[in-house]
C-alpha cells in the first residue's frame, strides 16, 4: 500500500493536511471508477450471454459502485475547501455526507437486487454456465479483494468514514460475487435453477449492511460521543501543566477527522495571580493548537487548595458519591461559612447511564451529614458527561 500511496500521493504521511487528506479521496475514487467500470462490463457481458438475473444484477452493483467512486471523489474536493464566512468551521462533515449517500446506493442496490430475484422466482428461465463465467466471476472476487484492502488503509490513514465506507461496500461485494459463483456452479454442475434464490440471499445481505452502513455514518452527523483515545490525549495534556489542579467540563465537537474544537474547564488554585495564570490558559490554547491542531477554549476555574476544612469535606463528599454509585463524579467544590450554617455547593456528574436523581444524592448527604454540629446544606446541580 505504501508503494501506491508514494507513487500517487505528494507528502502521503501528512495526513492532517486538508490537501493530502484530498489526494487520497482523489486516488481512492479513481480506482474505484476503473476498477469497477472494468467488472461491469465483464459481468454483464457474461450474465447476457447466459441470462443469469443474479450476474446482471451484480454487473449493476459495480456500476452503482463507480457512480459511489465518482460521489467520493466529489465529497473530497468539497471538503477540502478552507473555511469561509459562510462555513467558518470548514467543510470536513461533507464526507460525512458522502458515506451517507454511498451507504443509500447501496441500499438501493440491495432493493433492487430483491425485486429482480423474486422476479426470477416466480417466472425462472433457463441458465447457461461457461468457463468466461468462472473466469469473471473469479477475477471479479480478486479485484473486489484489493480494493477492499485498498479502502480500509486509505481509510484508516486519514480517518475518514466515506472510505470505510467504501472498504465495507466492497468486501460485501466479495461475498456477494462469492454467492454468484457458487449459484453459478451449482446450476453448472446439477441442473437445478437456484440463480433468483441465491440473487435474494444476497440482496438481504446487502440491505442488511447497507442500513447498518447508515446507522454507522449518521452518528458523526448527529453528534457522537468523541474516542476515548482522543479523549484520554487532552486529559493527560491539560493535567501535565504544572498549575493546573484538574478539568472538568470537557466537551469536544468534532467538524472532520482534522478538525476539532475543544471547550473544558480548567482549575487553577484560587492563591495564584490572575495574570499568571490567564497566562497559562494562553499559552496551554496555543500548545493544544501548534502541538494537535485542536482549537481550545478554555474556561479558568479558581478553586481553594490551601484550606484544610475545604479540602476534607470535598474528599469526604467525593467519598459518600460513590458509595451511593461508584460512577459519580464531582467538581466545582465550594464552601461558604455563615453564622448559623454552612453551604456546600458542587457539580455532580451523572453518566447518562446512571437513572439516579438529585434528590437521592441530597438525601445521602444530608443523611451522612445529620449528626454534625454544624448546619450544612447542599446545594448540588447535576451534570453529564459529554467526553
Amino acid at each position: 500500500m505504501n508503494l501506491l500511496k508514494k507513487a500517487f500521493i505528494k507528502d502521503y504521511q501528512s495526513t492532517h493536511k486538508p490537501e493530502v487528506r484530498f489526494r487520497y479521496g482523489v486516488v481512492a475514487g479513481i480506482i474505484g471508477i476503473i476498477l469497477n467500470l472494468i467488472l461491469f462490463a465483464g459481468k454483464v457481458i457474461v450474465g447476457i450471454i447466459g441470462n443469469s438475473i443474479t450476474v446482471i444484477a451484480d454487473a449493476i452493483n459495480n456500476l452503482s459502485d463507480a457512480g459511489s467512486s465518482i460521489v467520493t471523489v466529489f465529497g473530497f474536493k468539497i471538503s477540502s475547501r478552507p473555511a469561509d464566512e459562510d462555513h467558518p468551521f470548514g467543510h470536513q462533515r461533507i464526507e460525512y455526507i458522502t458515506a451517507l449517500i454511498v451507504a443509500i446506493i447501496v441500499l438501493a442496490i440491495g432493493v433492487l437486487l430483491g425485486k429482480s430475484s423474486i422476479e426470477k422466482i416466480i417466472t425462472p428461465e433457463d441458465i447457461s454456465v461457461s468457463v468466461w463465467t468462472y473466469v469473471v466471476l473469479g477475477g471479479a472476487m480478486f479485484v473486489k479483494l484489493m480494493q477492499m484492502f485498498i479502502y480500509r488503509d486509505f481509510a484508516k490513514a486519514i480517518d475518514s468514514d466515506a472510505l470505510m465506507a467504501g472498504s465495507q461496500d466492497s468486501r460485501n461485494d466479495v461475498i456477494s460475487t462469492g454467492a454468484v459463483l457458487i449459484a453459478s456452479i451449482i446450476i453448472h454442475t446439477t441442473g437445478v435453477n437456484i440463480d433468483g434464490y441465491m440473487g435474494l440471499i444476497v440482496s438481504l445481505f446487502i440491505v442488511i449492511s447497507a442500513i447498518k452502513l447508515i446507522k454507522e455514518t449518521c452518528h458523526p452527523l448527529i453528534g457522537e460521543k468523541p474516542s476515548p483515545e482522543l479523549v484520554k490525549k487532552i486529559k493527560d495534556k491539560l493535567m501535565s501543566y504544572e498549575g493546573v489542579e484538574g478539568i472538568h467540563d470537557l466537551m469536544i465537537h468534532n467538524y472532520g477527522a482534522t478538525t476539532s474544537f475543544v471547550i473544558v474547564h480548567v482549575e487553577v488554585s484560587a492563591s495564584q495571580d490572575i495574570l499568571v495564570a490567564h497566562d497559562l490558559m494562553d499559552n496551554i490554547e496555543r500548545d493544544f493548537k501548534t502541538e494537535l491542531g485542536i482549537h481550545l477554549s478554555i474556561h479558568m476555574d479558581p478553586i481553594e487548595t490551601d484550606n484544610e476544612e475545604v479540602a476534607t469535606n470535598k474528599a469526604r463528599c467525593a467519598s459518600i458519591l460513590y458509595e451511593l454509585n461508584n460512577k459519580l463524579t464531582l467538581h466545582d467544590f465550594r464552601m461558604v461559612f455563615g453564622a448559623s450554617h454552612t453551604n456546600i455547593l458542587f457539580d455532580v456528574v451523572v453518566p447518562y447511564s446512571e437513572k439516579i436523581t438529585k434528590a437521592e444524592i441530597e438525601k445521602a448527604l444530608s443523611d451522612a451529614y445529620k449528626d454534625e454540629e454544624k448546619k450544612y446544606f447542599f446545594v448540588i446541580s447535576i451534570d453529564k458527561d459529554f467526553a
